[in-house]
């Protein structure tokens, strides 16, 4: 995989789970919360297992400040 591949290969991912997220809350699999918490729970555990826990740590506040402050980015792979 060359780098000018990875955003293209990201937003497909994103969509997929999107996909599969909506699947599941629409048939009634899991609620929309329990869907957030598992997907945010396999993310930390990957990040974690990569960047440390401190990393981790840094990266999942950098994302929070990002959804408080409505940053444009935040949604550009969710819409």
């Amino acid at each position: 995989m060359t780098d000018e591949n990875t955003p293209s290969i990201r937003d497909h991912f994103a969509a997929k789970l999107m996909e599969t997220a909506g699947n599941l809350e629409r048939d009634g699999t899991l609620p929309a919360s329990e869907i957030v918490t598992a997907l945010a729970t396999v993310a930390t555990a990957i990040a974690a297992t990569h960047i440390g826990g401190v990393s981790t740590a840094e990266w999942l506040r950098d994302m929070a400040d990002a959804i408080e402050c409505d940053d444009p980015r935040w949604n550009a792979t969710i819409q």
